[in-house]
């Protein structure tokens, strides 16, 4: 007549990180559909940033390495 479970304290840390995720992942998900517009502007503007930053990189890069193999040749 025991109706009791027997608890580990393993099973007790992964319900409490399981309890987390959910109540977090419920939370992304409201935030998301309440703010969607001010997400998608600030998605938008930082990925504009981004390759503002990362494109003089990737031409620098680019002429260093074809100035490289001319002089190889």
């Amino acid at each position: 007549m025991n109706e009791y479970q027997e608890l580990t304290v393993w099973d007790v840390i992964k319900r409490f990180i399981a309890g987390w995720v959910v109540g977090l992942g419920i939370l992304a998900v409201y935030s998301c559909v309440k703010y969607r517009k001010c997400i998608g502007a600030v998605f938008t503007d930082s990925v504009l940033s981004w390759i503002n930053a990362v494109i003089p990189i990737i031409i620098v890069l680019f002429a260093i390495i074809y100035m490289i193999k001319s002089i190889f040749r």
